[in-house]
């Protein structure tokens, strides 16, 4: 019975990196959860919030209210942030 062929030696494997979202301000609307964590871990290690909120450029409130409670458990939130995101990159005047 003649051997069975298990890897081609000419297939190449290519792996493709997941791109991880920003959370530094750019020409997109960012993810509040992607801002959160970015929040809390640069608060965590020391930061000083004026430094955070002038690198991420979110309001105080918002800041405020991510680094009290979760943000899925924020009751506005995620609404002021979206708003505040599509007017910081000029999709809607404030």
């Amino acid at each position: 019975m003649p051997a069975r062929k298990l890897v081609d030696a000419d297939a190449s494997v290519e792996t493709k990196v997941a791109s991880v979202p920003s959370a530094a301000p750019g020409k997109t609307v960012r993810s509040l959860e992607v801002v959160a964590n970015a929040i809390r871990e640069r608060f965590s290690s020391g930061e000083s919030a004026e430094t955070i909120l002038q690198d991420l450029q979110v309001s105080e409130h918002v800041f405020r209210e991510l680094l009290t409670q979760s943000y899925q458990l924020v009751g506005r939130a995620p609404v002021i942030f979206e708003y505040q995101e599509k007017m910081r990159i000029g999709e809607i005047e404030g």
